[in-house]
């Protein structure tokens, strides 16, 4: 006596799980050779984007000298010198590996004027030294890629 065994059809899921399967394979071979043929960021746009990364600590630095003698002699500019300080910290944050690529010793030399700035204020001096200390960190600023 013989067996006879009627043909199996496709199993729909095996099919499904398959094209899935290539589907998958081929978007990341596609997503990889999109990736691999996009344009390297030109210094032009690194010191470009720099640029708009350390325009608030510009601001920053530039509304300091004005603003702290009054938030010292017990006005309502406390606030805002706290947050000029919290938009320069930011913005230092923000760009500081694109400045230590291009500039190591100049990111450093702005970093420490900032932070010297940071604790004369903490430390309550006269206005004129702030004033001092913010031109100094305005001309390290001036100084560093992107930041003229």
């Amino acid at each position: 006596m013989s067996l006879y065994r009627q043909p199996r059809a496709a199993r729909p899921l095996l099919i499904a799980s398959i094209a899935a399967v290539a589907l998958l394979v081929g978007g990341a071979i596609g997503f990889a050779l999109g990736r691999g043929s996009a344009p390297e960021p030109s210094a032009q746009d690194v010191v470009s984007q720099l640029r708009d990364d350390l325009r608030p600590l510009a601001a920053g630095l530039e509304l300091l000298p004005t603003e702290y003698p009054q938030a010292l002699q017990g006005g309502g500019e406390s606030a805002a010198v706290t947050g000029d300080l919290g938009r320069i910290r930011s913005a230092l944050a923000a760009s500081a590996a694109d400045l230590r690529t291009l500039d190591p010793a100049g990111a450093r030399a702005l970093a420490n004027r900032v932070a010297a700035l940071e604790q004369a204020i903490a430390a309550r001096v006269p206005p004129a030294q702030v004033k001092q200390l913010a031109t100094a960190a305005q001309d390290a600023l001036a100084g560093v890629p992107g930041g003229s």
